[in-house]
């Protein structure tokens, strides 16, 4: 899956197919209009105000505290993009705003496009990135308000793929304990439990991280069977033989492969005879000539953001191995487009 141009007519066809389209335009500078559109009208509550019924562009100001001739281009401009319909000067949600925007809708992603605000002033990094290569820590400088949003984010970025997640995942049926390593807002704990009564989840994460997701958590109502530990995924002691499954979403991303490794082989100790070691990831390809446009558009964000950047399957397998364990072919997900699930196994004793 890649975001690109789309032809509306024969003539438009024709055009792209010749190379006449000025790609790279519609590449920036209407990608940035569109981008910048979508975020200030869920930022002033546009969609919001549409949920319920179409409203005159004026009724849509007043709702919102906005300028009356601002918001109609606004408004417009998003009847273009196909956010919103118009009919009789009435404009009304279009199924793709009331699926993804609204606060209430079970595959929200309000909180993720909230996030853009914070995460345009990372993204003007590349350029200094390429030029020195020194990357952001972003972990490293974020305020107590950044925090809470970035946590809000991520949840609801999990709302994309937790089903997949969760049904494709092969959580043995003799499985009590599961370890989820960075899973602060703690969705992917939950929807383990759910689907296994009998897991009961330790999530480990960064004392700010547990700080400002748990009223996320809270929400859930899993308190009896999900609870925080806070320690550095880098160098906390995962104990030994403790664990059923250990869960690793998101996470390598932001580590170099040393530390990496040595994660890999914490967890395999820490995992039970017969356990499982979960890494849910974006995948980089092995090779530029292979490159997707959204893996490698995230290795290039997490490298300018990060310490590291997304690895390919091959590279975590690897660590897998290394550690001694099993290791299953990658399960590719349908809705992550670029994102897989590396299982690996924990050897029972005397196999």
């Amino acid at each position: 899956m890649r975001l690109g141009t789309i032809a509306n007519n024969l003539i438009e066809r024709v055009a792209l197919a010749a190379g006449l389209v000025p790609t790279p335009l519609l590449d920036t500078v209407v990608a940035n209009l569109l981008s910048h559109a979508v975020l200030v009208a869920t930022r002033v509550g546009v969609f919001e105000a549409l949920r319920a019924r179409p409203r005159s562009a004026a009724g849509v100001a007043q709702a919102c505290g906005t300028d009356a001739a601002a918001t109609v281009k606004l408004l417009t401009a998003l009847v273009g993009c196909g956010y919103l319909r118009c009919a009789r000067d009435q404009f009304s949600l279009a199924p793709l705003a009331r699926k993804w925007l609204l606060a209430d809708s079970p595959a929200s992603l309000r909180d993720a496009i909230l996030y853009q605000v914070v995460d345009t002033r990372y993204i003007e990094h590349f350029e200094e990135f390429v030029r020195t290569g020194v990357a952001l820590d972003i972990h490293e400088h974020m305020s107590a308000e950044e925090w809470g949003l970035y946590q809000r984010a991520m949840r609801s970025g999990a709302n994309l793929s937790v089903k997949e997640v969760v049904l494709r995942t092969p959580v043995p049926r003799h499985a009590r304990r599961l370890l989820d390593i960075g899973g602060s807002h703690g969705y992917y704990s939950v929807a383990f439990c759910r689907k296994h009564p009998q897991l009961h989840a330790v999530i480990l994460d960064l004392p700010e991280a547990a700080q400002s997701a748990a009223a996320l958590l809270a929400r859930e109502g899993m308190g009896e069977r999900i609870s925080y530990q806070v320690g550095d995924a880098r160098c906390t002691d995962l104990g030994s033989g403790s664990y059923d499954v250990i869960f690793i979403a998101n996470l390598v991303h932001h580590f170099d492969a040393a530390t990496n490794r040595d994660l890999t082989a914490r967890a395999a100790r820490a995992l039970r005879p017969g356990g499982l070691l979960v890494i849910a990831e974006l995948v980089r390809p092995r090779t530029p000539s292979r490159a997707g446009q959204i893996g490698a558009l995230a290795d290039l964000y997490f490298a300018a953001t990060s310490l590291a950047g997304t690895w390919s399957s091959e590279e975590v397998a690897a660590w897998q191995r290394d550690a001694g364990l099993a290791v299953r072919r990658p399960i590719r997900l349908v809705t992550a487009p670029s994102g897989a699930l590396h299982v690996a196994r924990k050897r029972e004793e005397g196999r």
